[in-house]
């Protein structure tokens, strides 16, 4: 499978077991402030493989690869672009590994993932227990936030152990 294909949501279960060691949000920024509410989640895992959780084209669907973000603004970047981006702001990868909410699960054990069902029956999340804490990042309104309890409106549909 080539790294930037989307991973059918069954394979989640290779996590399992393997050790989390860096984590990092795409969030979006502009005029030098960056807003930490909503964005796609990377995975950073000790045997080398990667995993990014993001929203499907839809808005309201999980769409998981093994490959990192790709930011469409790389240089060289045009004129055009560059004026859009300051007066619009841009999507920017942020390291979140000194992030207090994530230091207490760096260097543990993945020991479950569950795929998550929005209120319409669509696959739109994933539970990942890690060291004793459950992760749980859920696409919504076309929006993909990362919670440490259940979300309102988000149940289990499948899961490894």
């Amino acid at each position: 499978m080539n790294g930037s294909e989307a991973l059918h949501l069954a394979n989640l279960k290779s996590l399992c077991g393997k050790r989390l060691r860096a984590v990092a949000r795409i969030l979006y920024e502009h005029g030098g402030r960056i807003d930490p509410g909503d964005g796609p989640l990377e995975l950073y895992l000790d045997d080398g493989t990667m995993v990014l959780l993001d929203g499907s084209a839809d808005g309201e669907g999980l769409r998981v690869q093994y490959a990192p973000w790709v930011d469409p603004f790389e240089p060289p970047i045009s004129n055009e672009n560059r004026a859009y981006i300051e007066q619009s702001g841009e999507w920017s990868r942020v390291e979140q590994s000194n992030d207090p909410m994530f230091v207490g699960v760096l260097g543990e054990l993945i020991s479950s993932v569950a795929i998550l069902e929005n209120q319409f029956g669509g696959d739109a999340g994933v539970q990942i227990s890690i060291g004793g804490k459950d992760l749980w990042f859920v696409v919504a309104g076309d929006e993909c936030h990362v919670h440490w309890t259940q979300p309102i409106g988000f149940r289990k549909s499948t899961s490894c152990r």
